[in-house]
């Protein structure tokens, strides 16, 4: 079958390689000059590291070298993406560089219009153009003035570096592990660093009262505790004790509103080495609970440097609480734009309210031919998207049994309330299955009737669950749909 992926990050990738292992054809757009979706090196920004360690977000069937650090740099896990497309020889089915602005379906299956012209016919489309791949930058009143006055604004996934904020004014607007990141790194060059951020949230110690944040939020007695955290309460409050002791939030005045467990409330965030002591030594600044109201250029005399109305201009940011920032650059880590935009608007793969309605985060129940890849964000994502592939596989091969189409309705409306519920609606359009990294694979291996080993699950309740932990009944579910094909 002549299979088209849009999309070459960390789903595509597995899609591509498992899909073209199983013997289909299979041929991958992506828009960036190289692999690799967030770890391209186009996307990168200054301080950038994976936030899992590299034993949990590998591949179940490509280790990443032990010699490399706990939590590699992007450059190393961009080369460790290389390493997998090299491995298993799929790089002729990689057309980089190269978008797909429409996918319109077909009696046969898909035609894709390529920005480059051409068109391109496929029997099934996989979409795997990543969950937080589009940056949403705010459209703040102003932005012209702004940038009249010199002012910058970019994403940090926009190609952001630090010859950016060399000797510049910085605010980084945001809390989550890309705003932290980057004003750790750029405040080693600009001449200053303020974070803003519209709500704090609760940042994760990597190792906390002795234990790594792995070993409990990545094992299925912490998906337990996470899921239930009223059941809990006695052990999340020691842990927002502890959390706000080791991190010196109340000192700081940075200790975030409600429970410990809103951790998981969206995408949960590791705290990034070394934030909080800079903000302790004045290096960074923290601006809690404020948003910007509107960008402006104010004009100052050249030589004075006073308001004046002529002259050059300032760059500046202004707080809805009045605070007036210069700003010659704004960072906007301001989170993602869940979207599909080459796909007709009215292919019914989204709610009203935006939500993605797939079942098992990858089929969508009334549109033939189609299924997404990665848009099951969780703690686990590289094992996830290898698990969707290979599901996906099966769906294609007519090996799953699955329910009927109005109990995977019913199974689809019931998980989006309770992840809309459970995360305040910061559930990025219904994609995030967090707390259930492992649950959400749970569900998939049964379909693919995949057993885990009991030893295997038995360890895992009270230790992290490594990738390599699911190799053996992975590969065996491949080779089985090799040949079933």
């Amino acid at each position: 079958m002549q299979i088209a992926v849009i999309g070459a990050g960390i789903a595509g990738l597995a899609a591509t390689k498992v899909l073209t292992t199983v013997g289909h054809d299979v041929t991958t757009f992506d828009t960036e000059p190289d692999l690799g979706g967030v770890w391209s090196p186009t996307r990168h920004y200054p301080g950038l590291t994976t936030q899992n360690t590299r034993m949990t977000y590998e591949y179940s069937d490509h280790p990443a070298p032990a010699s490399w650090p706990d939590y590699p740099s992007a450059e190393q896990w961009h080369s460790y993406l290389r390493g997998y497309v090299d491995r298993f020889g799929f790089s002729a089915s990689l057309r980089l560089g190269t978008g797909v602005s429409r996918a319109e379906p077909t009696p046969e299956g898909w035609e894709l219009h390529l920005d480059s012209g051409e068109r391109f016919q496929a029997a099934h489309l996989v979409v795997a153009n990543g969950v937080f791949s589009r940056p949403l930058v705010p459209g703040w009143p102003g932005r012209a003035g702004h940038a009249e006055a010199g002012g910058v604004i970019k994403a940090p996934s926009q190609q952001l570096t630090l010859d950016d904020a060399r000797d510049k004014y910085v605010v980084v607007v945001g809390y989550g592990k890309s705003a932290c990141d980057t004003a750790m790194a750029l405040s080693a060059v600009a001449a200053s660093v303020i974070v803003v951020p519209r709500r704090l949230m609760w940042k994760g110690s990597k190792v906390l009262l002795g234990k790594h944040f792995e070993d409990v939020a990545i094992t299925r007695l912490g998906e337990r505790l996470f899921a239930h955290p009223r059941r809990f309460g006695p052990v999340f409050r020691v842990l927002s004790r502890a959390t706000v002791k080791q991190q010196g939030l109340t000192d700081l005045g940075l200790v975030p509103p409600g429970r410990f467990d809103d951790i998981v409330a969206g995408t949960a965030s590791l705290a990034t080495d070394g934030f909080f002591d800079m903000v302790r030594a004045g290096e960074i600044a923290v601006r809690r609970d404020c948003s910007i109201a509107e960008l402006r250029g104010a004009r100052t005399d050249n030589s004075t440097g006073t308001g004046t109305g002529t002259g050059t201009g300032i760059p500046e940011a202004v707080l809805d609480d009045g605070t007036i920032l210069r700003a010659d650059l704004i960072v906007a880590a301001t989170g993602f734009e869940q979207s599909v935009p080459f796909l007709d608007p009215s292919l019914t793969v989204q709610n009203a309210d935006g939500e993605f309605e797939l079942f098992r985060n990858t089929l969508p129940i009334s549109v033939p031919n189609l299924t997404f890849a990665g848009y099951n964000a969780s703690l686990i994502s590289s094992l996830s998207a290898e698990v969707g592939a290979i599901w996906i596989a099966a769906h294609l091969a007519g090996t799953l049994n699955l329910p009927s189409p109005s109990d995977q309705r019913a199974t689809i409306s019931s998980d989006l309330a309770a992840r809309k519920a459970r995360t305040h609606g910061k559930h990025a359009s219904g994609t995030v299955v967090l707390p259930y990294s492992l649950g959400a694979i749970d569900a998939m291996l049964s379909d693919l009737h995949a057993v885990l080993p009991r030893r295997t699950r038995t360890a895992q309740w009270t230790r992290r669950s490594y990738s390599t932990d699911f190799r053996d009944p992975l590969a065996a579910a491949v080779r089985a749909l090799s040949s079933a094909i």
